[in-house]
C-alpha cells in the first residue's frame, strides 16, 4: 500500500499526461420507452414502444476514455474507425463534449457505427427495466486501405502523447480497428518507443502481443497460454502461472486481473499480488476492466517505473466503479482518495 502523500502526487500528475485510445469505439443509446403510452398501431398487429427520453454515450474503447478523462487526464486522444452516419455523428460529439481530441478518428462511408441500442422500459409507477439489447456492428473485414489509414494516423499521432492503450475487443478477427495487420504495427512501436508506455487490453487475442504491456483476466491469460482449455475457474496459482508465461512471450510487465481478489503484477522477474479493495455494496462489473486499464496507464505514465503502484490504483479505480449500479461506472480523484483512506482503516 503506498502512502496518502504519494497517491495525491500520482493522481495530480494525470492532468500533465496525454494517452491515446485505439480500438473499437461504440455508441451506446439508451432509449427510455414509456409503455403506459403504448397504442395499437393502425398499419400493423403491434403494439408501439414510445420513446420519451433518449441517452447517450461513448462505450467499448469510449469506456475507456470517460475513465481517463474521470481521473482527470489532461489530454485524451482517440483513434478509430466509425460510419459516416448519424450514430457516428453523435459518437464524435460525445467524445468531444467529453473534453477528448477526435482528430485522428477515421469516418468511412462503406462502415457503420458499432451501435448498442438498449432500450429501458418503464411501466405503471416508474418500474423500469432493460430490454434486450440490438447491436449495431460491422459484418465484413476492414479493408486494406482502411488499415493503411489507421496505421498513418497512428504514426502522426504518437509523437504527441505518453501512452497509449489499445482496446482489441471485436471477438472476429479483422472485423474490428486492430486487424493482424494493426496488431503488428503496434508491437513494432512498442519496441521502436521504449520510453512510452504501450498497453494492450484483449479479450481474445492476448497472446498476439509483443513488446507492450497487457492486462489479461485471469481466464484470458489462461487460455492465452493454453488455448485448449475450457475449464470455469482459475485458481490465483494458476494466473501466477500464466502471467509468467505471458510476460516471456511480451517481454514487457503483465498484470492479470483476478476479480474481487486483485491484480497480480509480473515485472522485471518479480511477482506481485496486490489484494482486492473489500465491497460491501451491491456491484455491477460491466466497465470494470476498462476502468482499470485507465487507472494503470494514467499511473504509469506519471511514474513509468511504478508498475505495483499502477496496479494499486487500478484496484482502487474499480473498487470505485463497480459501486455505480446502472451505468458504466467512472472514478475521481476526490473518490480514489477517499476509498484509499477508508482501504488504510480496515
Amino acid at each position: 500500500m503506498i502512502s496518502e502523500a504519494r497517491l495525491k502526487t500520482i493522481l495530480n500528475q494525470f492532468q500533465d499526461q496525454r494517452i491515446l485510445v485505439i480500438g473499437d469505439f461504440y455508441l451506446d443509446a439508451y432509449w427510455h420507452i414509456d409503455k403506459t403510452r403504448s397504442t395499437l398501431s393502425l398499419e400493423t398487429p403491434w403494439h408501439t414502444n414510445p420513446v420519451v427520453a433518449q441517452r447517450y454515450s461513448p462505450g467499448a474503447a469510449g469506456t475507456v476514455t470517460n475513465n481517463l478523462k474521470a481521473l482527470g487526464v489532461g489530454g485524451v486522444y482517440t483513434l478509430g474507425v466509425i460510419g459516416e452516419d448519424g450514430f457516428g455523428g453523435t459518437l464524435l460529439d460525445c467524445l468531444q463534449r467529453n473534453g477528448c481530441f477526435t482528430d485522428f478518428m477515421i469516418q468511412v462511408p462503406e462502415r457503420v457505427t458499432p451501435t448498442y441500442l438498449k432500450p429501458i422500459h418503464r411501466g405503471y409507477e416508474g418500474v423500469e427495466t432493460e430490454g434486450p439489447r440490438f447491436d449495431i456492428e460491422n459484418q465484413s473485414v476492414v479493408d486494406e486501405g482502411v488499415e493503411t489509414a489507421v496505421i498513418d494516423a497512428l504514426g502522426d499521432c504518437i509523437p504527441l502523447v505518453d501512452g497509449i492503450i489499445v482496446g482489441d475487443q471485436m471477438p472476429i478477427e479483422n472485423l474490428g480497428v486492430v486487424t493482424n495487420r494493426v496488431r503488428d504495427e503496434l508491437c513494432e512501436l512498442g519496441m521502436a518507443f521504449p520510453d512510452k508506455i504501450f498497453f494492450a487490453d484483449s479479450r481474445t487475442r492476448i497472446s498476439k502481443y509483443r513488446n507492450v504491456i497487457i492486462k489479461p483476466n485471469r481466464f484470458e491469460a489462461k487460455r492465452a497460454v493454453q488455448p485448449e482449455w475450457n475449464g470455469q475457474e482459475v485458481s490465483i496459482e494458476e494466473a501466477r502461472l500464466s502471467a509468467v508465461a505471458l510476460a516471456e512471450q511480451t517481454q514487457r510487465t503483465v498484470y492479470v486481473t483476478l476479480g474481487e481478489n486483485g491484480i497480480l503484477v509480473y515485472d522485471a522477474g518479480k511477482l506481485t499480488h496486490i489484494p482486492g479493495v473489500p465491497i460491501n455494496d451491491e456491484i455491477d462489473p460491466v466497465g470494470a476492466g476498462d476502468s482499470v486499464s485507465a487507472g494503470l496507464v494514467a499511473t504509469l505514465c506519471s511514474q513509468a517505473e511504478a508498475p505495483v503502484e499502477a496496479a494499486y490504483v487500478g484496484n482502487l479505480v474499480a473498487s470505485i466503479t463497480v459501486t455505480k449500479i446502472g451505468t458504466t461506472g467512472t472514478a475521481s480523484p476526490a473518490e480514489i482518495l477517499q476509498c484509499h483512506r477508508g482501504y488504510q482503516n480496515l
